[in-house]
């Protein structure tokens, strides 16, 4: 029992300071031991263990955000995250909506920002798996909205599952807003789950045009699952 509380306890340390150097991109040890209150052997400790599990790149006297990770990060710990180039990013996308399209947006808070400056076009049917992108246009008279069935991600709100898929083989989309945790030549679009992938990829392939929507920090970063590669979307939006 004891092992189990001191486990545990150490994940959420290190969860800290995962999340910490994915804000800073570089952190020192110093940095960290002021964050946690933790001794400087035990800073050195944990990051080991992270650059073990292949999560941080250590560097002498402190560590590096990984461009690969396997980390994800929860709606409410990315909402606030350079939210000025998120909505940059979502203006730029409105311009490519017409009225009387069918468009689908995926889950994600940069897609977040395109469905809360909807409001002015008429006519649109707007398909989702995101529960969040559902309450946000649930005021809007002027959208109709499909929300795509499946299960539940707590972490992210969003339907996934092959309940999902079923779902989205009924289906054919004007334009498809999928927002994406790394984007690389080699892999291509990534996302950390592998089931968000599988969704992500399917809309994709159902759209007749695709737009990667994504900040400058998700460019040569490759996440754990991939979506699809470079040349099967249309469009990259970014700040």
């Amino acid at each position: 029992m004891i092992n189990s509380k001191g486990d545990l306890f150490i994940e959420e340390r290190q969860d800290k300071i995962i999340k910490y150097i994915e804000k800073v991109e570089k952190a020192t040890i110093e940095d960290i031991m002021s964050l946690l209150k933790i001794s400087r052997s035990t800073v050195r400790r944990y990051l080991i263990d992270l650059e073990r599990k292949n999560l941080i790149i250590r560097t002498r006297g402190g560590a590096l955000k990984k461009k690969y990770f396997k980390y994800e990060f929860s709606l409410n710990e990315k909402k606030d995250l350079n939210l000025d180039k998120k909505k940059k990013i979502a203006q730029i996308a409105k311009r490519f909506i017409n009225e009387g399209d069918i468009i689908y947006i995926s889950g994600g808070t940069t897609t977040l920002e395109l469905a809360k400056i909807l409001f002015d076009i008429k006519d649109l049917i707007v398909f989702t798996n995101a529960i969040n992108i559902l309450l946000e246009l649930a005021n809007n008279s002027g959208i109709e909205i499909k929300l795509v069935g499946g299960d539940f991600r707590k972490k992210t709100f969003s339907m996934v599952g092959q309940e999902a898929i079923n779902y989205l083989d009924r289906y054919n989309f004007d334009k498809a807003f999928v927002g994406v945790n790394g984007i690389s030549v080699s892999e291509g679009f990534t996302t950390p789950n592998e089931l968000e992938a599988i969704v992500d990829g399917e809309v994709i392939k159902r759209s007749k045009e695709a737009f990667i929507l994504a900040d400058e920090t998700k460019f040569g970063a490759v996440a754990f699952s991939n979506i699809c590669k470079i040349e099967d979307v249309d469009y990259i939006i970014t700040n």
